[in-house]
């Protein structure tokens, strides 16, 4: 029933399901539609609409049961924006039929038994809101929902408790106190006071423990801005949320923005108080603490339209200040949006579009409050979340797209609003500002939302820009935005849109991506060694084979070898020359050129030739080599040269570590440390190396758990029985030797992971240390310099994104690279990405 469901209202509607749609629909699938709808705007008509569904359901109780307890329990725990509507519905089913209401509280308390133990914190947040709007109806008793708050808390006073541990569950109670905190201080104040004041005492021990460890409670590695004055303090999630609960306890607990749904109902509230109808909740119990459990990361919060801003004289953002609950209520609701309808980007769009009527639209015009901010607010600090966003970047960017294009008269006056606000603060000081990383998406994200607008962008606002320095955050993004629109579309229809001053600067290409061949022309300056370049060009481009190929580059070695000795013998420059090097640079040279013209055509040429190119790279000399002889020939083209080089790891023809050496190098770092493809290549590089792990892994499983179930059948079967000796036959013969080879490849892959993280460290360790000598002789404070806030910038973005991996040899780092002799300088940045690891975050 539930992958029914969700099929109806969660997963994309694809053809077969609108020709079913067209059918009529059964019993079933109305009821499941009905409980869906239910309360989509809150309005007049609310309150008849409820009661004629309750009058529905009672009649179909008997024979639809299980339809509407899990039709129910699927909306309860995944529309966030309607709780209080089902809370509602619940209690009045509850009023109309006990029997009803003790079976929906039995199956939500059931849902809340499954979610602690499996470690699904949302359900659990959205159940605990679900019950309190039950205490607002008198369906639960006041006594019974503490009893529940208690167990949470009593995380607090376990023995050694993890601070993320009990961290999360303070956090869960207080997310959840707006949604009962009237009713309880209305009616049992002094146990609110209680809950309020447990609370205060875990916060205030919690900045004490910091302190006595020599720690700040908020992750320096995970801080949205770097080496400047932020423009607001930078909290993790609890302390802001505890924050806005000081500030609704000075208001007396009111919380207005969220929709009293349960006053259309007085008549039936007091039936439920005064007729004994009161249900009772569980004893629930947190799960024990376990390495599995991955509990709420301690993130830092993330505001764009912060208290600077809304101050501000004739501000236009119109919005409550950041320590208002009602900012955390708009921001948390929209985000478990986004979160638990990643999979429908189209109904996520609806809820986020009719978002208002999902809250008190009175008192929301009364603060002259918008909405569409907070969501747009909300769905960018998800999308720019330190160390990952939860869900794939593009799935954020289609959302803001299909706001823009689903409201025209709203949407993209806010979408400007909040871009500008968040583009003014790319640069806070000369060296400092946003952290890198959230530039680096912001670049993928915009050049995507103009490629979805036919790139019309009012450029001529940015001309300004062109006189800033080139390494300063707004110079490359604008750059690297316009790279990433003609990888998008083409050079030609980019260049046109754009004003001269752009076109006359470094910050838009002279000319589209092109190759740069060696041997191009006859003015090489050796006539033989061109024509010999030529020759193997054309070989390859005429399919010859690799027999016949290596006859030729066996004359060039002998050619180059011969003038490196009558060099030597005449002293002049040619003595240097390496036969090996220029065989291998005029084979990845002409191998690049053959297939320059797609990408098809390319790994063609790599495929048809690999055991030319294998051969030659043996030694991790002639592999470095080569990852320098593509970035060589690719450097008017980095999209093209981010594939080849991923696509030669694929073939074993280069080593991760060769491409990480590389970009490392301190002839990368000195000038193109700001270009945004170098970085991508290191991820991408590190992806595949940790999914190379992942999957020998998986493997690994599958084949021990096919392994064990071959075992228990042949012990099980039945000499006597053919059929079953028939069957074992026809079964996958696994034996332990397959499973032992497995098992050298697992250590294999994770050895390379090993190295392969180690390298970057200690090349970032022997990179930073040159520099820094560089820039002290100049009497330049390293830190205070462009290059360390994108150099760091990016290295401190690999440390924290890949904890899991990096943290499991986080000794060996130690012993061997951040040692004491270190610039301390340098230690520190690993210091603040071991505090990452020690938080547990992943």
């Amino acid at each position: 029933m539930d992958h029914e469901y969700r099929s109806r209202y969660r997963k994309r509607p694809y053809r077969s399901d609108r020709r079913d749609e067209s059918k009529q629909e059964t019993v079933q699938q109305r009821l499941q539609r009905l409980i869906l709808k239910i309360g989509d705007k809150i309005n007049s008509n609310l309150q008849f609409d409820l009661k004629s569904l309750v009058k529905v359901l009672i009649d179909e109780y008997n024979n639809n049961k299980d339809t509407i307890l899990n039709t129910l329990k699927v909306c309860i725990t995944e529309i966030p924006t309607k709780t209080g509507i089902y809370a509602t519905l619940t209690s009045l089913l509850n009023c109309n039929s006990y029997e009803f209401g003790v079976e929906i509280i039995s199956t939500l308390c059931d849902a809340m038994e499954d979610a602690l133990k499996n470690g699904k914190w949302t359900t659990v947040k959205l159940l605990m809101r679900y019950f309190a709007e039950l205490v607002n109806f008198n369906t639960i008793m006041p006594l019974s929902y503490l009893g529940m708050i208690d167990t949470f808390l009593g995380a607090i006073h376990e023995h050694e408790v993890k601070l993320e541990r009990s961290d999360f569950f303070v956090y869960c109670v207080l997310s959840t106190l707006p949604w009962a905190c009237e009713y309880l201080n209305e009616n049992v104040p002094s146990e609110l006071e209680k809950i309020y004041s447990a609370i205060e005492e875990y916060m205030n021990s919690r900045v004490q423990k910091m302190e006595v460890l020599g720690k700040s409670p908020t992750l320096q590695s995970l801080q949205y801005y770097h080496d400047c004055d932020s423009p607001y303090e930078q909290i993790d999630y609890l302390e802001s949320l505890w924050r806005q609960t000081v500030q609704l306890r000075s208001e007396n607990w009111e919380v207005k923005i969220l929709p009293k749904i349960y006053t259309l109902f007085e008549e039936e509230r007091s039936m439920v108080a005064n007729g004994k109808l009161n249900q009772e909740l569980r004893q629930f119990s947190l799960p024990p603490d376990s390495p599995e459990i991955q509990y709420m990361a301690p993130g830092i919060k993330f505001w764009i339209f912060d208290d600077s801003l809304i101050n501000i004289e004739n501000s236009n953002i119109h919005l409550p200040v950041t320590s208002s609950i009602i900012r955390y209520i708009l921001y948390d609701i929209a985000a478990d949006t986004l979160n638990i309808f990643s999979i429908n980007h189209k109904e996520c769009t609806r809820y986020l579009l009719q978002y208002k009527d999902s809250f008190n639209s009175d008192y929301i015009d009364e603060i002259n409050c918008n909405v569409y901010e907070a969501v747009m607010e909300v769905i960018f600090a998800e999308m720019l979340k330190l160390p990952s966003s939860d869900i794939k970047q593009i799935y954020y960017n289609t959302i803001v797209i299909d706001m823009c294009k689903g409201l025209m008269e709203k949407i993209p006056g806010v979408f400007g609003r909040t871009f500008r606000s968040l583009f003014n603060r790319f640069d806070l000081s000369e060296y400092g500002g946003l952290d890198v990383e959230c530039i680096r998406r912001m670049t993928e994200f915009f050049s995507h939302h103009l490629s979805n607008f036919a790139y019309i962008w009012n450029w001529k606002d940015w001309i300004p820009i062109l006189e800033k320095d080139p390494s300063s955050g707004q110079y490359v993004f604008i750059r690297e935005t316009l790279e990433k629109c003609v990888r998008l579309s083409y050079y030609d229809r980019i260049k046109p849109l754009l004003p001269p001053e752009f076109i006359e600067s470094d910050i838009f290409s002279k000319t589209g991506p092109c190759t740069n061949y060696k041997y191009q022309n006859n003015d090489f300056g050796d006539q033989i060694l061109y024509e010999y370049a030529q020759e193997i060009y054309n070989a390859f481009r005429t399919k010859t084979p690799p027999q016949e190929i290596n006859i030729i580059l066996e004359k060039i070695n002998n050619y180059v070898t011969e003038k490196k000795q009558n060099a030597a013998s005449m002293e002049v420059d040619d003595q240097d020359l390496d036969p090996e090097s220029v065989v291998l640079e005029i084979v990845i040279q002409s191998a690049m050129m053959v297939g320059s013209k797609s990408f098809s055509h390319i790994l063609n040429v790599v495929e048809r030739y690999i055991t030319i190119l294998t051969s030659l790279n043996v030694s991790n000399q002639a592999k470095d080599k080569t990852v320098r002889f593509v970035a060589d020939f690719w450097k008017y083209n980095p999209q093209f040269l981010e594939i080849i080089l991923d696509k030669l790891v694929n073939y074993r023809v280069v080593d991760p570590k060769n491409i990480i050496t590389w970009i490392l190098s301190d002839v990368i770092l000195s000038d193109q440390y700001t270009h945004l493809y170098v970085w991508s290549i290191l991820r991408n590089t590190l992806k595949k190396v940790v999914l190379r792990v992942q999957q020998v892994k998986a493997k690994l499983e599958y084949t021990k758990k096919l392994y064990m179930e071959q075992e228990e059948q042949k012990k099980s079967d039945d000499i006597d029985d053919p059929m079953k000796t028939s069957h074992n036959e026809s079964i996958a013969n696994i034996d332990e030797d397959s499973i032992a080879i497995i098992e050298k490849t697992q250590e294999a892959v994770i050895r390379d992971q090993k190295e392969a993280f180690i390298c970057v460290f200690q090349r970032f360790a022997e990179t930073t240390e040159i520099k820094i000598k560089e820039f002290e002789t100049q009497n330049i404070d390293p830190i205070k310099t462009p290059w360390w806030r994108w150099v760091i910038g990016f290295i401190r973005d690999v440390g924290r994104t890949y904890s899991t991996e990096v943290q499991s040899f986080m000794v060996t780092l130690e012993n061997i690279i951040f040692t004491e002799n270190l610039d301390p300088r340098i230690k520190n940045v690993w210091n603040e990405i071991r505090d990452v690891y020690e938080r547990g975050i992943n």
